[in-house]
């Protein structure tokens, strides 16, 4: 008669019953043999074979600012747009994005609603009111100048190595980048640090349309763009100049004299404060006003 041990033993050996008491558990294997066995539905890769290894997915090129091509994003802007405010053209598309600014600042004369006057002199007028293109402020100012309008014009246009540069200290230099056609170039314009150099030196690149009118008003108009031959430079910020422009019009009844308007709508960037800003522009303004009544006397008269 068999007994159970013997018994179990037999059925071990012909039956191939699942070991229990006999099994090998893994803490009782050498270091080297301890191996995770892959799950039930893998497949075991032949031996010697080579293991393909997976290559991480392509990543595409950023898109960057419309019509740049750049292979990288661009940084986020400084001025964030208020919701609901009109998107100028695509950047390389110059002359368009010229006639966007020229029309917005001839809006801003026309709509006389909202303007709050923050400074008054016998010289000039300065009022302001809240930005639609950027979280900052819209300026107007008003002033007579002692010349005709094309006399100041020649003051103020912008050109490389023209008058501005001799009587504005403010403008550190100014370079034609590209000329587009008769009327619409491309300018960079410098600016040394302001303010007890709280504010450092800023850099801007705009668009600059000058036409003018039957009636004999110059109007020179300006926004931000971006152009492959100038890059932001290392010394410099990048400041940006929203619709902004000057209407040099003939004097009613004085032909010799010029009432000048002019719109400024600059986003300086950086960490600048609030309170800094909106005491810097009004003043810079001021000065603008200021320099160039006796620039169109000293240099164009």
């Amino acid at each position: 008669m068999l007994t159970y041990s013997s018994f179990k033993l037999v059925c071990l050996l012909c039956c191939q019953l699942p070991p229990t008491d006999l099994e090998v558990k893994p803490k009782s294997l050498p270091q080297a043999t301890r191996r995770r066995l892959p799950p039930a539905n893998s497949q075991i890769p032949e031996q010697g074979a080579v293991k393909k290894r997976v290559a991480p997915p392509k990543l595409g090129p950023f898109p960057g600012r419309a019509g740049l091509g750049r292979a990288f994003p661009s940084p986020p802007p400084c001025g964030s747009s208020r919701r609901g405010a009109p998107s100028p053209p695509a950047a390389m598309d110059y002359p368009e994005a010229a006639g966007w600014a020229a029309e917005h600042v001839r809006s801003y004369r026309k709509d006389p609603s909202g303007w709050r006057s923050c400074k008054r002199t016998n010289e000039i007028s300065i009022s302001w009111r809240p930005s639609t293109e950027f979280h900052g402020n819209l300026y107007k100012a008003e002033g007579i100048m002692p010349a005709k309008p094309a006399d100041v014009f020649k003051c103020i246009k912008p050109e490389t190595g023209g008058l501005r540069e001799k009587w504005d200290p403010n403008v550190k230099e100014v370079t034609v980048v590209d000329t587009i056609n008769e009327n619409v170039v491309i300018v960079r314009t410098t600016t040394p640090s302001a303010f007890m150099k709280v504010i450092s030196p800023r850099e801007f690149l705009d668009v600059v349309l000058t036409k003018e009118d039957e009636d004999g008003t110059i109007c020179s108009t300006a926004t931000n763009v971006e152009h492959p031959l100038c890059q932001p430079q290392p010394n410099y910020m990048r400041g940006l100049n929203y619709p902004c422009g000057c209407f040099c019009i003939p004097a009613p009844g004085d032909p010799c004299k010029t009432q000048l308007l002019s719109f400024f709508q600059t986003d300086l960037c950086g960490n600048l404060p609030q309170t800094v800003v909106e005491s810097f522009i009004p003043s810079s303004i001021s000065g603008f006003y200021s320099n160039l009544t006796k620039a169109v006397v000293k240099l164009v008269a």
